[in-house]
């Protein structure tokens, strides 16, 4: 009967030893919270471009491409909503541009005794669709939609030509753009990117050097690549959790 008792009290001071020693340690911590990249955003960005253009009138006569390169600097701004991790938004930017190029030829670029045709895009922007998916913070991205850039161009020295033209012009364009790239969640709220976009805004007038017997109008091609990096921010959204994979 001793050794009954004795067991039982051993077996009680062994349980309570062991719910002490589970008691000392700490539960096990949350998951952590789900990244989002839910919500509107700011940004900049800045890169560099590369382009390809030519002059024709409508006779045909040609300067043949020549090529543009040049840098680009601007805002961005943007809205996106992520569902488990497929990732869709829009997104625009508007830069400040200086993507030019000049050829000396003197086939077409010979009016008022010049010799250089030059085409220069000075501010591009965009407006596009983004989908992505998301790899822990990392979202992988393709984008297309509506480009747009003012062109200057024209035949070296601008200025009235003795036909009664004008050897140099500049008009709004629109066309299209597409590419992709990838973004990288690096703190709350913040986030980098870097993107190629491909953009065509098409062959048309710029510019009427001569005006015998009805307006001669010269067509200038315009489109390129470009390669930029940005920072964005991004503010919280209701439903949406802050970042944590970064």
């Amino acid at each position: 009967m001793k050794r009954f008792a004795i067991s039982i009290i051993l077996s009680l001071i062994g349980t309570s030893a062991f719910a002490a020693d589970m008691a000392l340690k700490a539960p096990p911590p949350p998951p952590p919270p789900v990244a989002t990249w839910t919500g509107f955003y700011l940004g900049i960005n800045g890169g560099w471009g590369w382009g390809t253009t030519n002059h024709t009138d409508i006779f045909g006569t040609t300067s043949g491409n020549f090529s543009q390169n040049g840098g680009l600097v601007g805002g961005t701004y943007g809205f996106n909503w992520q569902v488990n991790r497929f990732v869709i938004g829009f997104e625009g930017d508007f830069d400040y541009a200086d993507i030019k190029g000049t050829l000396t030829s003197p086939l077409l670029c010979s009016v008022n005794g010049g010799t250089t045709c030059f085409t220069t895009l000075r501010n591009f922007g965009t407006d596009r669709i983004r989908v992505g998916f998301d790899v822990n913070g990392w979202l992988l991205f393709g984008t297309a939609g509506v480009g747009y850039g003012q062109v200057k161009a024209g035949q070296n020295p601008c200025g009235l030509t003795v036909f009664g033209g004008f050897s140099c012009g500049e008009a709004w364009r629109t066309g299209w753009v597409a590419g992709g790239g990838v973004e990288k969640m690096f703190a709350p709220h913040w986030s980098a990117k870097i993107e190629y976009l491909h953009y065509d805004l098409g062959n048309k007038t710029v510019y009427t050097p001569t005006t015998i017997g009805g307006a001669i109008n010269v067509n200038v091609l315009e489109r390129g690549d470009i390669v930029r990096a940005g920072i964005n921010y991004k503010f919280d959204w209701p439903g949406s959790s802050v970042v944590a994979r970064y």
